[in-house]
C-alpha cells in the first residue's frame, strides 16, 4: 500500500524560499486528494509533456529534498496535480497572498528556490543574537566565555 505524504515539518525542512514552493506544491497535491506518486507520474507520462517527473522526483521535491533545475518538470508536476483536482495549470489561484494563475506562482517560487535556496533562515546561522538554538530568541547578547586569569 502506498504511504500517503506528507508535508515535512519546519525541524525538516526550515522555513525559507525552498519551504515556501514545497508548500505550494503540497497546496496543489492536497486539492488532487494525494494522488500516489505513481498515479502523478502515469498522467505526466500519458500528457505528453515536455517535462518529465519519476516517482522519485515527485517524492522529493514534496519533501523539499530537491528543487529541479528544469521548469519543464517543475509544470509537469504542477499540470499532473491540476489535472488529477480537474482544474488547469493556469486558472487563477486562490493560495495565502497569491495573485495570478497557479503556474505563475510556483514559477515565481521556483526561482527564488533556486536563486536563494538558504533565504530567509541563512542569518541565523551567522548572527549570534537571531536563534538561541531552542527555536526561540535571546535576549542575552552573544558575550564570550570569559577567560581564567
Amino acid at each position: 500500500m502506498a504511504r500517503t505524504m506528507r508535508m515535512p515539518g519546519e525541524a525538516e525542512l526550515p522555513p525559507g524560499t525552498v519551504r515556501d514552493f514545497v508548500g505550494l506544491l503540497f497546496f496543489f497535491y492536497r486539492q488532487a486528494h494525494r494522488p500516489t506518486l505513481r498515479e502523478i507520474s502515469d498522467w505526466i507520462e500519458k500528457s505528453g509533456l515536455p517535462g518529465t517527473a519519476s516517482t522519485e522526483t515527485i517524492r522529493k521535491m514534496l519533501r523539499g529534498m530537491t528543487v529541479p533545475a528544469h521548469w519543464e518538470t517543475v509544470r509537469a508536476v504542477l499540470e499532473a496535480l491540476s489535472g488529477l483536482a480537474g482544474t488547469g495549470a493556469d486558472s487563477r489561484l486562490i493560495y495565502e497572498d497569491a495573485d495570478g494563475t497557479r503556474s505563475s506562482h510556483l514559477e515565481r517560487l521556483w526561482h527564488r528556490a533556486l536563486d536563494e535556496p538558504d533565504a530567509l533562515y541563512r542569518q541565523a546561522e551567522h548572527d549570534p543574537w537571531a536563534d538561541d538554538g531552542t527555536g526561540g530568541y535571546s535576549d542575552e547578547p552573544p558575550f564570550l566565555p570569559e577567560t581564567a586569569p
